[in-house]
């Protein structure tokens, strides 16, 4: 009787912590192919002249007082316009997850009037927030 309720205790246990795991990662898997295009687009370059590396969970300060938690940081060389010259450059980008955009990547942009956010989402595509 006493192996049984520890027996029951200990699945207990363990259901409790696959439980409580699953639900930490409820995002899908960031797939180095999604993260090439994702950046292609944002950087407006051939997904395939797009080199990913390293890719780091972190949380980012978005703010004085806001962080967004849960993020990637990527790291990724790709071609940019410098001084007249298309060179390749190491850059780094930070991914979140969202339930209606997927994967997506953002950028706080100058517009006219105002700031906007350049939003590049796996489901939605390339948007500007003003």
């Amino acid at each position: 009787m006493i192996f049984g309720r520890f027996h029951f205790l200990g699945a207990l246990a363990a259901w409790i912590m696959v439980a409580s795991a699953a639900g930490q990662e409820l995002r899908p898997k960031l797939e180095r192919e999604l993260v090439a295009k994702l950046i292609a687009v944002a950087n407006q370059v051939r997904a395939n002249e797009v080199t990913v590396g390293p890719m780091q969970a972190v949380d980012e300060k978005i703010g004085p007082t806001s962080v967004a938690t849960g993020g990637l940081c990527v790291t990724f060389i790709a071609p940019v316009i410098e001084e007249g010259r298309r060179v390749r450059q190491v850059q780094k980008r930070f991914f979140y997850y969202d339930d209606d955009w997927g994967w997506y990547l953002f950028a706080i942009e100058t517009l006219r009037g105002g700031e906007g956010v350049d939003v590049v989402s796996e489901r939605e595509g390339r948007m500007i927030l003003r």
